[in-house]
């Protein structure tokens, strides 16, 4: 992926993370910087503590030691209405979509914007949802209901549902995960749209290097709970350390 041209102000700021659970050590002294306009891919294995990270970025998990500021506040003094404040800039993408069954894609998509937009009127709602759909290629599944639709349809509501509220910051978690290739590869070219649409700045966890290769700006690798190298997925892929070549065979 072409090299970002974009100011270097650093929207996330992550400084000697350490962070365990029980006797396993999954962040070790962690430190990461993601740029404004810049897409960052973290790789590393699975359970190496990739979504462990981004859960403590947005403050659902605390480590034991460590600084993360994000868009400038310090992230781990927040109270629980600040956190929610930065939150609303910072979309996450689960894994698991996390999407409600009961609701339909409408209501799914209405939801971020009654909790957190009660200024809006009833005619503002319909167009935020109508663009978000618009903006993966789904509006005709407005009134469906997420069983009625494909894993890669259901990925691409729950994405909507994160960017209805404009954030600044994207946080992807895995987000080809479970899906064929001809699919994943379609998530990964809309992911690259919305970036480059919205000028959003993105972390992207994953092990998937199609991914890797297709949406990175920059790569952090994750090994032994370290950020052990960063670079572009080329600069990566060259270099002879064992550690790093076992992902590029």
């Amino acid at each position: 992926m072409e090299q970002v041209r974009e100011t270097r102000e650093k929207v996330i700021q992550v400084n000697g993370l350490f962070k365990t659970f029980g006797n396993n050590a999954v962040l070790k002294d962690f430190s990461l910087d993601l740029y404004r306009g810049e897409s960052l891919v973290v790789l590393g294995k699975s359970g190496s503590g990739k979504s462990v990270l981004i859960k403590c970025i947005i403050g659902l998990i605390r480590p034991e030691s460590g600084s993360i500021h994000v868009l400038g506040q310090d992230v781990l003094s927040l109270d629980h209405l600040e956190l929610d404040s930065i939150r609303m800039k910072v979309g996450f993408l689960f894994q698991s979509n996390a999407l409600y069954d009961s609701m339909t894609v409408r209501q799914n998509l209405e939801f971020p914007l009654r909790r957190h937009s009660f200024h809006l009127s009833q005619e503002e709602v319909n167009e935020l949802v109508v663009e978000a759909l618009q903006n993966v290629g789904l509006e005709h599944t407005i009134d469906m209901m997420p069983a009625e639709l494909s894993g890669g349809m259901r990925k691409r509501i729950a994405l909507a549902r994160t960017l209805i509220l404009k954030p600044e910051i994207m946080l992807y978690d895995e987000p080809t995960t479970g899906l064929d290739a001809i699919t994943g590869l379609e998530i990964i070219n809309l992911m690259n749209t919305i970036g480059k649409k919205y000028h959003t700045s993105s972390i992207i966890i994953t092990h998937d290097m199609k991914c890797v290769q297709l949406a990175a700006h920059r790569v952090a690798m994750l090994i032994d709970g370290k950020c052990y190298a960063t670079g572009t997925y080329e600069e990566l892929k060259i270099l002879e350390d064992e550690k790093i070549r076992a992902f590029f065979q």
